[in-house]
């Protein structure tokens, strides 16, 4: 494969897809008379049945006045049409990979077989919202090599929109410690018993995650993915009087423990995701952070 020299973001991508592509591909997109053609009324079941059978080379009519394709020919109309629309898949990314690719990059180039690697993986992505979460990828890539690993290329390359949503819902209730690059999603806590409390076991509170958009299917599901730890997490014992920082997007929470023996409990993100992490547009929700703080209170003093 050709070296991609270093330079600036774009001319970097131009770079990248003269020597996968072997051409410029188009930066503006433009829908075709098949693309508009595509478009049917949901109840239209015949319309929408032809196009399918179109798509499978499978004949659409028999009552045509023409002599139908033979298999064989059908077979060859299905392979060239599925490449062609791996190949428009491929080139959309790579164009919508300009709108973010950063100025200034790396001295370090794109690693050749991260590049193949990516390509192969994005010849069947058609969603338009994935096709720009994949892209976002190439141009973190392009900004700062080795930001991705194949690891998680794979893994994205099975996620479904279904599941990148719950995703990107899990992202909008991340907190992260100061100075800690893994998010974490609270949800309750434990207060150990004390000498007199050896009776009534440990006090603690629970937050139900549904109420903000996050299901718990939808955990499970994150987890499956390997993009959540598989077990709750515990803190370790938080020291009263010790500050205690938490970041939650635009929002910089202080607090501190009122006794001791307080355990916070939470969802940790996995490295896989954590690299996931910045490239959704996810944003703070209001109602989350004010239940954690109310969820917390019996436990955390919070300043201001």
């Amino acid at each position: 494969m050709q070296k991609i020299s270093a330079g600036r973001g774009h001319q970097r991508l131009l770079q990248l897809a003269r020597s996968q592509l072997g051409h410029e591909f188009e930066t503006k997109t433009t829908t075709t008379d098949a693309e508009a053609a595509s478009v049917v009324q949901s109840s239209d079941f015949n319309q929408r049945h032809q196009r399918l059978a179109q798509r499978s080379g499978a004949p659409v009519s028999v009552d045509t006045g023409f002599k139908a394709p033979t298999l064989s020919q059908r077979a060859e109309r299905r392979e060239r049409m599925h490449k062609e629309r791996q190949q428009s898949n491929l080139e959309k990314i790579m164009a919508l990979a300009l709108d973010y690719c950063p100025e200034y990059v790396a001295d370090m180039d794109v690693d050749p077989d991260w590049f193949q690697q990516y390509c192969d993986l994005v010849l069947n992505i058609s969603n338009q919202t994935m096709q720009q979460l994949w892209a976002k990828i190439l141009a973190g890539e392009i900004g700062q090599p080795g930001s991705f690993s194949l690891k998680t290329l794979f893994l994205l390359q099975r996620m479904s929109f279904k599941e990148a949503l719950a995703l990107q819902k899990a992202a909008s209730l991340t907190c992260r410690v100061r100075l800690q690059d893994s998010g974490h999603i609270y949800f309750g806590y434990v207060r150990k018993p004390s000498i007199w409390q050896l009776l009534t076991g440990r006090s603690k509170a629970v937050l139900n995650l549904s109420q903000f958009g996050l299901t718990f299917p939808q955990i499970l599901s994150l987890i499956d993915l390997n993009l959540l730890h598989q077990i709750e997490i515990e803190s370790g014992e938080l020291i009263p009087d010790q500050p205690l920082q938490l970041q939650y997007h635009q929002h910089q929470l202080t607090c501190k423990a009122k006794h001791s023996g307080v355990v916070l409990q939470y969802y940790k993100f996995t490295a896989v995701g954590v690299e996931l992490l910045p490239l959704l547009n996810s944003q703070a929700n209001p109602a989350y952070l004010q239940a954690v703080k109310q969820l917390f209170s019996p436990v955390l003093d919070f300043e201001g």
